[in-house]
């Protein structure tokens, strides 16, 4: 069984809510507070978080809801926004990454820095989808076909461990038994639509246009990494919520060091999908741009995926040991075919008690 450390935050600081100003920062320089080279300061109020571009946090800000936050806490999140959160934080710019928690051994070894995760926001919604006109029915039957994907790793690795599974095929970036090619997930699935890749590792909220339109067609019945791996892998087959695509990672001396910034983070993020269950339509239409969705149609038709298909926002951010557990053995299917070094150490967790 899993071991994680319970960790208790520190109390409160007291600061005038007239000191905290709540910014979004775009782009990814080095700000005040964020971590170089292991270095671990104390943040001093000060969270800076990067992480792909998310309707929730800005239906959080419209709200005045993130400001309110802060200002009771007397914390800030500073947030760069980009799709790209792996190479930000690796490079040192980011205190926080919101990453897929099967990237986070090798962020580690690319970073040479310990890591901890300590908090979950969304788990894997990746699609495995085909030109209308394929015979294709699973991964097996493209072998030798050039995939698109947006990222040589995230979404890539799970099923490159599906693939390995399932047939014993190598899918990975750099060789192996298929033609990777890395795009934006704006533009994977028009690639597929105009016969310029065979298949692709989609986000469906970003390929709307296409699956609305049946020019692609969803293999697996639709199903999601988090679906397929509670249905062929998972102890508990209700619970879709492993792996996931976004946890909250950290340098684990950041963690120590502080404490109330980290419990803010989660609490903040726990307000926000609380906020995703109460207005998810509503989120939607406020900011389609975040679901690729642009016409009525395209905005009903993510509403209906999202209520009938596959929801992928957690109902908390917050971590329990069962929890971590299951999200533990995700890391010895990835040992057995492949993905992890026999002797990788499973990611470190720390639970944050809900406050």
């Amino acid at each position: 069984m899993s071991t994680a450390r319970i960790f208790r935050p520190h109390r409160s600081r007291l600061v005038a809510a007239a000191g905290v100003i709540a910014l979004l920062v775009s782009g990814c320089g080095s700000r005040p507070g964020a971590a170089k080279g292991g270095e671990a300061k104390d943040a001093g109020g000060v969270v800076n978080m990067v992480m792909a571009p998310d309707p929730v946090w800005k239906w959080m800000e419209s709200q005045g809801i993130k400001q309110q936050m802060e200002e009771e806490a007397g914390i800030q999140v500073l947030t760069s926004s980009s799709w790209d959160e792996y190479g930000v934080y690796a490079g040192g710019h980011a205190d926080v990454v919101s990453a897929a928690s099967y990237e986070v051994p090798d962020l580690e070894k690319q970073t040479g820095e310990k890591t901890t995760i300590f908090g979950k926001f969304n788990s894997d919604r990746s699609i495995l989808a085909v030109s209308a006109k394929s015979n294709a029915q699973t991964i097996c039957d493209l072998k030798g076909k050039k995939i698109v994907t947006h990222s040589a790793v995230s979404i890539t690795i799970m099923w490159g461990v599906y693939a390995r599974k399932f047939c014993n095929l190598d899918l990975r970036a750099g060789g192996g038994d298929f033609e990777l090619v890395v795009t934006d997930p704006q533009n994977a699935a028009g690639l597929i639509e105009r016969g310029d890749a065979d298949a692709g590792l989609l986000l469906p909220d970003f390929s709307i246009p296409q699956l609305s339109s049946g020019a692609i067609k969803p293999l697996y019945d639709s199903k999601s990494v988090s679906q397929i791996y509670a249905e062929k892998f998972s102890s508990d087959p209700q619970n879709v919520t492993h792996p996931q695509n976004n946890v909250f990672v950290a340098r684990k001396a950041w963690v120590e060091k502080n404490p109330d910034e980290a419990a803010f983070l989660v609490k903040i993020w726990d307000r926000g999908v609380q906020e995703w269950a109460k207005n998810r339509d509503a989120i939607v239409k406020a900011y389609p741009e975040d679901f690729a969705a642009e016409t009525p149609e395209e905005k009903a038709f993510i509403q209906d995926w999202l209520a009938n298909k596959y929801d992928w926002f957690v109902d908390t951010t917050y971590l329990d040991q069962a929890w971590v557990d299951s999200e533990t053995k995700l890391f010895e299917l990835m040992k057995e075919t492949g993905f992890v070094d026999k002797n990788t150490p499973a990611p470190d967790f720390t639970i944050i008690p809900k406050s």
